[in-house]
């Protein structure tokens, strides 16, 4: 996951990943105890599913599916072209 822990607690980014994830992807033995414990951190995991139900409740319901290769080719050809192509107001080639 990502994020850096706010005071000894789950990140908010990781909180709210395994929320979208669902069941895809089982919550770390070390991240169950701690909700099992921390008040904070459990009541934050709580919002993101309220949002998350809500926002899944007013939308069809659609399986989340992996895009074709030719997305992700797509995606990696403008990332490439973004690399080379002059930075704006500089005339020099961006570096990432």
């Amino acid at each position: 996951m990502s994020g850096a822990p706010l005071s000894g607690h789950l990140p908010p980014a990781d909180l709210a990943q395994h929320v979208l994830d669902g069941t895809r992807t089982p919550w770390p033995p070390e991240e169950l105890d701690h909700l099992g414990h921390c008040d904070p951190c459990r009541d934050r995991a709580r919002a993101f599913e309220r949002v998350e139900a809500a926002a899944r409740d007013s939308l069809p319901h659609e399986p989340l599916v992996n895009p074709p290769p030719r997305v992700w080719a797509a995606i990696l050809a403008e990332v490439r072209a973004e690399r080379t192509e002059p930075a704006p107001g500089t005339g020099r080639r961006r570096t990432s």
